[in-house]
């Protein structure tokens, strides 16, 4: 696949700079939707720009569904409004709300009054962003729970443009009460009704949800849609698997940036300043803590200069410290994405300690043997290896308790990178410079 790619690029090049719109056409009417997205987005903005002006309005709608996000948001802010919405107009209301929500508010605001009015557009606008019923789609199929089997096959074959994954049973009143998979549908009996076959126990989400939340659901159960209902159980609309897919990838693509202090942004931003400015804050976070590693290190300047060897492993203390804390953190941060830190977090914590702790034995053994044997000096030896026993063990407790307390605050995870780096740095530096002080100042060589 990705030499079919090259070979579309290069073709697409090749007949613009040609000018051969016609034999351009041609080969774009070839390509799936999801190979223009490909290569639109290894062109520049030039190329790209006047290959998407190219596609029928339709094609032109379901490549820009399959871009990246980035992407699909410079080529919307560079449409005129209304052929954007006219390409929009192609789309289901819920991916073209999607869409519309990536943009800037200048932009968006010049967009809705053109799809607003559209059927489902309005509806979904009602909800916050990123929860469960701004990315819902109302283009399910609901049966009353008095039909009998024979009728809803029936209602089924008529329904030719809605998305069926399961049936959903409502009562009189539009409430969920049941649901049933079309498999169940064929093999029960025709003349039976469905509140007779259906499943009672039906999984749904509300619409005022957050869409982390509903994706996990999805994945938790393994269903391929879940109902979205509103406060008095009405069901008003259904999320499917693929727009849990695509929350999980941006959810997970948001966090790894997060978590080095950069932004998806810089991929399509050509300023080198405004790149600067995405990590510049985290980079000041790290200045401010490592100064204070500094502090750790004056403070202990007069074991400094009396034993120059101190300093040599304080590198290695920091560094090990850091590893667990890092491991440590990005577990936990993954399984808060993923739910698993649910009503787990003592577990985990006891369980990262001695992970920590077993770690830091191990290699403040290994390390206390090595500065012996290249030191001569068993006191010195030991200050480092008991230090990378304690500090590797807290290291692997601060991992865990920062990110659970920085979530119980309403501040993302992610964020926690900087200050646990910060954390481990420091008190890796002041307990080991504090043992060493101890032992090699009063305790006899």
């Amino acid at each position: 696949m990705p030499k079919k790619i090259d070979l579309m690029v290069e073709s697409c090049r090749r007949l613009l700079r040609k000018g051969a719109k016609g034999h351009l056409e041609n080969l774009l009417s070839k390509l799936h939707p999801a190979d223009i997205a490909a290569v639109l987005g290894r062109l520049n903005r030039q190329e790209r720009d006047a290959i998407f002006a190219m596609l029928p309005p339709e094609t032109a709608a379901k490549a820009l569904v399959d871009m990246d996000s980035l992407l699909q948001t410079k080529l919307m802010e560079d449409m005129p409004t209304k052929e954007l919405a006219e390409v929009l107009s192609h789309l289901p209301a819920d991916e073209a709300v999607g869409l519309v929500d990536n943009l800037p508010e200048e932009k968006k605001e010049e967009i809705l009054p053109l799809i607003e009015g559209r059927e489902g557009v309005s509806r979904l606008m009602l909800y916050e962003e990123e929860t469960a019923g701004r990315i819902m789609t109302t283009d399910y199929l609901a049966l009353p729970e008095e039909l009998t089997v024979e009728e809803a096959i029936e209602r089924v074959r008529e329904s030719k443009e809605k998305e069926v994954f399961y049936i959903y049973v409502v009562d009189s009143r539009n409430h969920l009460v049941g649901v049933l998979s079309l498999r169940q549908l064929i093999l029960a009996d025709p003349n039976t009704k469905l509140k007779e076959v259906m499943n009672p126990e039906v999984i749904s989400v509300r619409a005022d949800m957050d869409q982390e939340e509903v994706a996990r659901i999805v994945a938790r159960y393994d269903i391929l849609a879940v109902p979205v209902v509103d406060e008095g159980n009405h069901l008003i609309g259904m999320v499917t698997v693929d727009d849990v897919i695509n929350i999980i990838q941006d959810e997970a693509t948001e966090d790894i940036y997060k978590m080095v202090g950069a932004s998806e942004e810089e991929l399509w931003e050509a300023s080198t300043l405004k790149i600067a400015g995405y990590r510049l804050p985290w980079l000041a976070f790290t200045i401010v803590g490592e100064m204070l590693s500094g502090l750790v290190l004056k403070h202990y300047h007069n074991t400094i200069a009396t034993m120059v060897s101190v300093s040599f492993f304080v590198p290695l203390i920091m560094a090990l410290s850091g590893a667990v804390g890092n491991q440590t953190q990005t577990i936990i941060v993954r399984a808060m994405a993923t739910g698993r830190m649910e009503g787990m977090a003592w577990k985990i914590l006891r369980r990262q300690l001695s992970v920590g702790a077993l770690m830091g034995l191990a290699a403040g053994t290994l390390a206390c043997v090595m500065v012996m044997v290249v030191q001569h000096n068993h006191l010195l030896g030991i200050s480092v290896g008991v230090s990378l026993l304690i500090s590797m063990s807290i290291s692997a407790v601060i991992g865990v308790v920062v990110p659970t307390m920085a979530k119980k605050m309403g501040v993302d995870p992610a964020l926690t990178v900087p200050s646990i780096a910060t954390l481990n740095d420091i008190m890796g530096t002041l307990i080991y410079l504090s043992l060493a002080t101890y032992l090699l100042t009063t305790l006899p060589q």
